[in-house]
């Protein structure tokens, strides 16, 4: 199959629900022949997100979100574990907020929970590690083949330098450490609490990013980084004001980390998160789970690293908060967007297909013109442009500059 025969097939293609075969909770949905197609791919390619004990996505089991997360996934052969989500109550989110000067909303509150519900998960599991990813993020389709090896094999000097008392600067490095030396893929896991790779931004002032000894970096060349046009703006300008050259990604302790569109979290961790820091809204109250987590690396000693720019961004639709509020009448934007988007969600077309872009991504793998029901297309896609790392998007059908040019 030529490219103009894939685009055209892309273009026309629908809905489907036989998307990513190794999805825990799809395969009792969907009794695709999850097992044997799983131990195919895993005989076929060694999956360097092995290296993580699980990777998770927080969605509700209603979310017209999942089956784009579940495409994606499949394309770039990522395998996820949907844990189960309650429904929750106002009950629920009454119980969970402070009666010290809440602040939060009922839609960040139950994403909160969420995310809770997915730490209790993990920790049951005995799991040492998890990627915890919302399930409105994009990613690049390089992103398991060239972008987390590069990006762990930093976090591997760092670690390694860091446990040593043996900081380096950038000049001197020349051996890339090992997984066994390093104790993981990810360094050991001991190491670290909190690794950001998906924000909106961890910014900060040229000043505090002077002194390396303070906050150690490693800079990485990655050639799959959008050029600084497609970039969004602040990310643009930040990275330029601290001297980042273009088409590199820096790897650094983190500072001002927001969002948790894509992390990871030791055991550890997890545990300090569950049961010391964000089990619950904090007395005086807090906007977002997000916000918290940031408190926590910021200010409560936890040990969060940032790659810079991100590996994952949501995609420029309503959030989940947004659309539990818009429900209770608190979010006019949320409501604006469903008057232009078809049943069954805010954000998602007729069809299933999640709108809208994400920054900072070149070749995003949840973009319109990857969707498909054919699996012969869906093999194609994982082949050519999963393994091979073609992007076979058309650039002009979706709006790639939405991000402005200031």
């Amino acid at each position: 199959m030529d490219r103009a025969s894939i685009v055209s097939v892309l273009g026309s293609a629908g809905w489907t629900r036989l998307l990513h075969a190794c999805a825990r909770s799809s395969c009792r949905e969907l009794n695709t022949g999850c097992k044997n197609e799983q131990s195919r791919r895993r005989r076929k390619h060694a999956d360097i997100f092995k290296q993580f004990g699980a990777i998770v996505a927080v969605s509700q089991l209603t979310s017209t979100r999942r089956n784009s997360l579940l495409l994606a996934a499949n394309i770039t052969e990522i395998d996820i574990t949907i844990p189960d989500q309650p429904v929750w109550t106002d009950a629920d989110v009454e119980k969970f907020k402070t009666k010290n000067g809440s602040l939060i909303t009922r839609g960040s509150a139950m994403a909160w929970m969420g995310h809770l519900n997915v730490l209790r998960w993990f920790l049951d599991s005995g799991l040492e590690t998890m990627l915890v990813m919302e399930d409105d993020v994009d990613w690049d389709i390089h992103l398991r083949t060239s972008q987390v090896p590069k990006v762990a094999a930093a976090m591997r000097t760092l670690l390694t330098e860091q446990r040593l008392g043996q900081p380096s600067p950038q000049s001197s490095r020349e051996k890339i450490i090992t997984p066994d030396q390093a104790q993981g893929y990810w360094g050991n896991p001991n190491d670290w609490d909190i690794l950001y790779l998906g924000h909106c931004g961890d910014m900060f002032k040229f000043s505090q990013w002077t002194n390396e000894t303070e906050i150690p970096r490693v800079a990485v060349s990655d050639p799959t980084l959008p050029s600084p046009e497609y970039m969004h703006i602040l990310t643009r300008r930040f990275l330029a004001e601290i001297g980042i050259p273009i088409k590199t990604r820096v790897v650094h302790k983190s500072i001002s980390p927001l969002c948790t569109f894509g992390f990871a979290l030791s055991r550890m961790g997890a545990q300090r998160l569950l049961h010391d820091v964000a089990g619950s809204e904090p007395e005086g109250g807090s906007q977002a789970y997000d916000v918290r987590i940031l408190e926590a690396c910021r200010d409560l000693s936890f040990r969060c690293w940032s790659a810079n720019p991100e590996l994952f961004h949501h995609q420029d639709a309503p959030s989940e908060i947004a659309i539990v509020n818009a429900k209770k009448g608190k979010d006019h934007t949320a409501h604006e967007h469903s008057s232009k988007a078809s049943p069954p969600g805010i954000g998602v077309d007729s069809e299933g297909r999640l709108q809208g872009a994400a920054p900072n991504i070149a070749c995003g793998t949840r973009g319109a013109s990857f969707w498909t029901q054919d699996p012969e297309t869906i093999e194609y896609l994982r082949e050519v442009v999963g393994r091979q790392g073609h992007c076979l998007r058309d650039q002009h059908a979706e709006d790639m500059s939405v991000w402005p040019h200031l």
